[in-house]
């Protein structure tokens, strides 16, 4: 039994707590409330943890330094609201580690100090979340404090009532129990927590089985149709193992041939395996050449025309025309083809992250501009404590974050943003009214069969969401679209509905149905391509 904890012990219990996470990651990502593939808090909560693992290797192996130096890493790094929550926890709890060492008493104050930070940072704290889950677990501990002996036994009370905890969550939160699922945010934490008692139960480390996609590894398809030149061909690498009897192989014959498939050739012969790297325009011809000897090994393929356009793309997209404003832009945008759109409708930078970006993240984005007032577009609910983070944190410039949680709202207020205005406030006034005058539904496809309150909804079916509402479900993605649509503009008499098409529909598939809505709804219709490729359709009326 653990009596204490100390700095080493403290990096073995996050490693061991993140490699549980880790491994049900995808299973917190899949708490979704809506049956849509959008789910992130695992990922968010995983990087955000896992980003400030370097941070646990400080020179000194006192508590207070090792947590101290954790927590500082996990606050830059935090990912959505759920890494800003779990970031303020162990920021908290590292605040409450102020000794070389703690004891059972001494870390469930720091665990009580981590629940108050994790709710101070929240503006309003919603009961039925990962906040209500730490606060019970710190409650437990607290509650069986005379009856705790070790650190083990300390742990174990706060996973049994966060348990209890969780799934309770449903009754203090209408819209989970509305879908039938528990808070992911409070899961993970209960795994989190669960791989710590593995630690300290003697237990092996937990293989983990999913590894979230890290930004500078992410490509952006987008960037490719129909008309793209691919003029770099691909680079094939390959083990072959030979089958044929040696008497039939003829090494530099081999070589020979394979110079008239391609070039930067690179062979290697080791008794009787054949390594091979060669680039190609037709890498099937070159597969099938080397077929005729053995069986592949290992095989690797890529398109170097996507490395190439991968190499050029930047994470942060600089406006040329940035001048020495009052107040400057920055914008999230989900990939290349919307970072572009929004780097020409005036932002002077724009963050290229497939995710939620990091406070860091934010905060290298300020770094780029020189105006004393910023202004930032998260176009993300999950984005927006994150960037408010990076607000706090950063000291060179006032940083107003937008409440703005789409592109689409993102695109309505920046149309109407006069950039050579000096008044700053009246800039957000304005763009706050434009965006709370927005109404907006997504139309999406099922990914599994569900029922939401009395409303059944079936894998493959397309269905629109309006918040939080199911407004209309069937099997046709212009009927539910076209008729969605026709109900929300004669209710909110609007003069100008934008449609935000995904990567599922064509152009000229969008363009019918936005004739189509011409033709019932008296309303100015624009078309504009997200490449999204959750969301089939986002209508914004204004």
């Amino acid at each position: 039994m653990l009596q204490k904890i100390t700095g080493p012990c403290f990096r073995n219990m996050v490693k061991y707590g993140l490699s549980n996470l880790e491994k049900y990651c995808e299973l917190v990502n899949d708490l979704n409330v809506f049956p849509v593939p959008d789910g992130d808090t695992g990922t968010n909560m995983v990087m955000t943890i896992k980003n400030a693992l370097p941070a646990l290797d400080t020179a000194s192996d006192a508590l207070s330094k090792v947590a101290q130096s954790f927590a500082s890493a996990t606050v830059f790094g935090a990912r959505g609201n759920s890494g800003v929550i779990v970031s303020q926890f162990f920021k908290g709890l590292a605040d409450g580690f102020t000794m070389e060492d703690a004891d059972p008493v001494e870390f469930s104050r720091a665990i009580d100090n981590g629940y108050q930070y994790a709710y101070a940072a929240v503006a309003k704290p919603v009961e039925g979340t990962i906040l209500t889950v730490i606060k019970d677990g710190a409650a437990a501990i607290k509650d069986k404090l005379s009856q705790i002996t070790a650190i083990d036994e300390a742990v174990s009370a706060f996973i049994s009532q966060a348990k209890i905890s969780l799934e309770n969550t449903p009754n203090l939160l209408p819209i989970l129990k509305k879908a039938g699922v528990i808070d992911s945010g409070g899961a993970g934490l209960v795994y989190f927590f669960e791989g710590i008692a593995l630690f300290l139960n003697g237990e092996p480390l937990p293989s983990t089985q999913y590894a979230p996609t890290e930004n500078a590894h992410y490509v952006d398809y987008s960037a490719f149709n129909r008309y793209s030149n691919f003029e770099y061909g691909y680079c094939t690498e390959a083990i072959l193992q030979l089958t044929v009897d040696e008497a039939e192989f003829r090494y530099d014959d081999f070589c020979r041939r394979l110079q008239k498939l391609g070039d930067s050739i690179v062979t290697s012969y080791e008794s009787d395996k054949i390594k091979l790297h060669i680039h190609s325009h037709t890498p099937e011809k070159v597969l099938a050449f080397c077929h005729r000897y053995g069986e592949f090994l290992a095989l690797k393929i890529e398109n170097m025309s996507v490395q190439h356009t991968q190499t050029t793309q930047k994470k942060y997209l600089c406006s040329k025309n940035q001048e020495d404003g009052v107040f400057a832009l920055v914008a999230v945008a989900p990939n290349g083809l919307l970072q572009a759109m929004l780097s020409d409708m005036g932002a002077d930078v724009v963050i290229l992250s497939a995710e939620a970006p990091s406070s860091q993240d934010f905060i290298e984005a300020f770094e780029h501009l020189s105006a004393k007032e910023i202004l930032v577009f998260p176009n993300s609910s999950n984005s927006i404590m994150s960037a408010e983070q990076a607000g706090n944190l950063y000291d060179k410039a006032h940083v107003t974050v937008i409440n703005c949680r789409s592109i689409a709202e993102c695109y309505s207020a920046m149309a109407v943003i006069e950039f050579g205005e000096s008044d700053v406030q009246a800039v957000v006034d304005i763009v706050n009214e434009t965006i709370s005058n927005i109404y907006q539904v997504a139309i999406t496809r099922a990914t599994k069969n569900t029922r939401f309150g009395a409303q059944n909804i079936v894998k493959d079916e397309y269905f629109s969401l309006a918040g939080k509402d199911v407004l209309m479900t069937g099997s046709s993605f212009e009927t539910v679209s076209l008729d969605t649509v026709k109900i929300v503009a004669q209710d909110k008499d609007c003069s100008v509905i934008n449609l935000f098409y995904g990567k599922n529909i064509s152009e000229s598939r969008a363009e019918k149905l936005a004739e189509q809505i011409r033709d019932v709804c008296d309303a100015e219709v624009c078309l504009i391509a997200t490449q999204d490729d959750i969301y089939d359709l986002i209508a914004s009326f204004e």
